[in-house]
C-alpha cells in the first residue's frame, strides 16, 4: 500500500492467485502464482465493466491485474463490480476449475473454489475501504 487507508483489512490471496493461475480457461496463458494490492491516491470515475468475453469465472479481474504493460491505477468502484459479478456467480454455483497439468495446487475444484470466494470477499471489503477513502488500486502478481 501506497498510504495508509482506515479500515483496509490485511489479504493474503494466494487462493485468488492459484485459482487465477490454475483456472483452466487462463492457465494456458503463464500467468504468475502470488498476490498483491496496491493502492494510490485518485479521483474516482463512474463505473463501467464490459462483458468478459471467455470461459473463466476470474476473467473480469483481468483488466485490473499489473502486467508486461507496467501498473495502471483503476477506480475501486469498477474493480467492487468485478468482485461482486464473480462471487454471484459462485454464489450460483460457479466453480474454478484445475488445469491438470498446474502441479502447485494440491486442492480439488470444490475446497479451491471455496478459498477464492473467501478472498474475493476479503478484496470487496479492501475495495469499499478503497472506494470510500478515494484511492484506485491495481492488483498485481509478484513471482
Amino acid at each position: 500500500m501506497e498510504r495508509d487507508v482506515p479500515g483496509v483489512p490485511y489479504m493474503d490471496g494466494k487462493a485468488l492467485a492459484m485459482g487465477y493461475c490454475s483456472d483452466a480457461a487462463t492457465a494456458e496463458e503463464g500467468n504468475p502464482d502470488i498476490i498483491a494490492i496496491d493502492f494510490k491516491s485518485g479521483q474516482t470515475r463512474t463505473p463501467e465493466l464490459a462483458a468478459s468475453p471467455g470461459g473463466s469465472v476470474l476473467s473480469p479481474l483481468d483488466e485490473f491485474i499489473a502486467g508486461d504493460g507496467g501498473i495502471h491505477w483503476h477506480d475501486a468502484a469498477k474493480g467492487l463490480i468485478a468482485v461482486r459479478n464473480i462471487l454471484a456467480k459462485l454464489n450460483n454455483g460457479a466453480t474454478i476449475t484445475v488445469t491438470p497439468d498446474f502441479e502447485f495446487v494440491d486442492e480439488n475444484d470444490e475446497e479451491l473454489t471455496e478459498d477464492v470466494q473467501f478472498d474475493l470477499e476479503e478484496l470487496e471489503k479492501i475495495l469499499v475501504a478503497a472506494q470510500k477513502a478515494g484511492t484506485r488500486f491495481y492488483l498485481a502478481f509478484e513471482v
